[in-house]
């Protein structure tokens, strides 16, 4: 199988860049004093080494150290007491400009005119720290007066946000879509709070979109002729080989063996996997890196039922290996999930969202499927008794990775989706088990203009021992006002990862030209 351009691989590229001075003469005046060897060029190309060597050192220490980040070699510029500032050397400091995706400043003692001109030039953004910086103030105002993008930091915490939102932004940039279509390319039946315009989503954060027809690809789920499937007669397509199943079902068995409970047949997982197998054939073929397919639109086929598997397995598999994958065609879930993802290291979680207890005074709404086992109701309702502000986001679509795509794979169980017939494999996490983590929840509206943001910390779960899709997450929030005020606002099925990324990610809504809600 060809490669996929996961978007987990992307770097952020920083180039530091240090502005120095050395006089040709040595003299006293109302910019410059000194005594002795202070006034000498000598004096300045140290200081200059000095101060370039110490910003280079700052930025790999406290931003090199992220595992997404890569710290380019320093640019340092010696310029005279004329101040010049020639083509040839505005050329000379841009040379590297398409692999740069961050210019670090710093400078002793000028320098605000040089770093206008960089960003001018390069059209990147530019950061300076200010704290310890008398200039650093006025380098942000004199770049943003002049419409360039310019970062002031007062501390390295803030620093990693930036960083964190910048990556996402360029992670955004590089986010292609396959999307399988049935009935139209912008929304299926269930998700009409999905974006209204791709082309706008497009226009706004440079996301690109393949749309392909659903029928076309559950005829090559098929081992047969490559040649004879019904949507594409004569047409050579993609058809699992025999080869592929052998691999298939080496995935099925480790898959299988692995759970710490498999209720359902084999035979069934492989169904499911078989069409997961065929996604990421596709990802790489199209040079796709993100992926959504229509929910009851397809199973209103019956062509699901036929072939015996629904998209759950394939989405948990494809979100916990770096490429974002979402439920019931819906856009917007799946760049929150991208988002969030980028942001938090963390493979993502996607679901219906609903507030279940408002207050402390509200009465107990948990699905149905919970009271069936005593002994996880009963656990349930300690955890949230007396509280309020509780929200559960539920979908059979957890994963293993929620903890950290290159960590370690966590426990999990397989059950089916279908309850009677018992295929459709799904992942099974016990979210109960994280009581106390603290999440990050992000959704983008539906005319991609708004993007509402919020921290939760686990409460409990529920799901973990059912069929179909009732796998959900109990989380409380600090202002259940705020959290149904950004759910009305921007829709159904909110985005969710592991860590906490709030500020990151509102960052990247300011910095990304989004109006920005919150729930902290």
């Amino acid at each position: 199988m060809e490669p996929i351009s996961k978007t987990q691989d992307i770097k952020l590229n920083i180039k530091p860049v240090i502005f120095g001075l050395i006089h040709e003469y040595v003299f006293e005046g109302p910019c410059r004093f000194g005594r002795g060897d202070e006034l000498t060029s000598d004096f300045d190309e140290a200081r200059t080494a000095q101060i370039a060597a110490g910003w280079d050192e700052a930025l790999r220490a406290e931003l090199g150290s992220l595992d997404f980040v890569n710290v380019m070699a320093p640019y340092v510029s010696k310029r005279d007491e004329t101040f010049p500032l020639t083509d040839d050397l505005i050329a000379d400091l841009c040379a590297d400009k398409e692999e740069v995706d961050l210019y670090a400043v710093t400078y002793y003692p000028f320098g605000i005119d040089f770093a206008l001109q960089l960003a001018l030039a390069t059209k990147k953004p530019v950061a300076v720290m200010l704290t310890g910086s008398a200039t650093g103030t006025a380098t942000v105002a004199t770049l943003r007066a002049h419409g360039c993008e310019c970062l002031g930091w007062v501390s390295w915490d803030e620093a990693r946000d930036d960083v964190r939102a910048l990556l996402a932004r360029k992670v955004m940039e590089n986010l292609r879509i396959l999307a399988l279509v049935r009935h139209n390319s912008t929304t299926s039946i269930s998700a009409p709070d999905s974006f209204i315009d791709h082309g706008a989503v497009t226009d706004k954060m440079g996301i690109r979109f393949t749309y392909l027809n659903m029928h076309e690809f559950l005829d090559q789920t098929r081992e047969n002729d490559p040649t004879a499937n019904p949507t594409l007669p004569g047409r050579r397509e993609g058809n699992i080989t025999a080869e592929e199943a052998r691999e298939i079902q080496e995935m099925t068995d480790e898959l299988v063996q692995g759970a710490l409970e498999a209720d359902m047949p084999a035979e069934n997982v492989y169904k499911s996997l078989r069409a997961h197998y065929l996604t990421r054939k596709l990802l790489a073929a199209t040079g796709c890196n993100g992926f959504t397919a229509p929910c009851p639109d397809m199973c209103a086929t019956r062509r699901l039922n036929q072939e015996q598997f629904t998209m759950c397995l394939n989405h948990s598999l494809n979100n916990e290996e770096g490429i974002c994958s979402a439920c019931e065609y819906d856009v917007s879930a799946l760049v929150s999930m991208q988002l969030l993802s980028a942001l938090s290291r963390t493979a993502p979680y996607m679901g219906n969202t609903m507030i279940i207890k408002y207050d402390s005074d509200s009465p107990v709404s948990a699905p149905k499927s919970l009271a069936k086992h005593e002994e996880a109701f009963a656990a349930f309702t300690r955890a949230i008794e007396g509280r309020g502000g509780i929200v559960c986001t539920y979908h059979s679509t957890p994963n293993r990775k929620m903890r950290g795509i290159a960590g370690e794979a966590t426990d999990y169980a397989l059950r089916p989706f279908a309850m009677d017939g018992r295929w459709g494999a799904t992942i099974r996490h016990d979210f109960a088990q994280d009581a106390g983590q603290v999440v990050t929840v992000a959704r983008f509206d539906p005319t991609c203009r708004k993007l509402f943001v919020a921290r939760g910390t686990i409460v409990s779960g529920a799901g973990y021992h059912d069929e179909n899709c009732s796998e959900g997450v109990y989380y409380a929030v600090n202002d259940i006002a705020a959290f149904n005020q950004g759910s009305i606002t921007t829709g159904n099925h909110q985005a969710l990862v592991y860590g906490d990324v709030f500020d990151a990610a509102v960052r990247y809504g300011e910095l990304a030209g989004f109006e920005v809600l919150t729930c902290a």
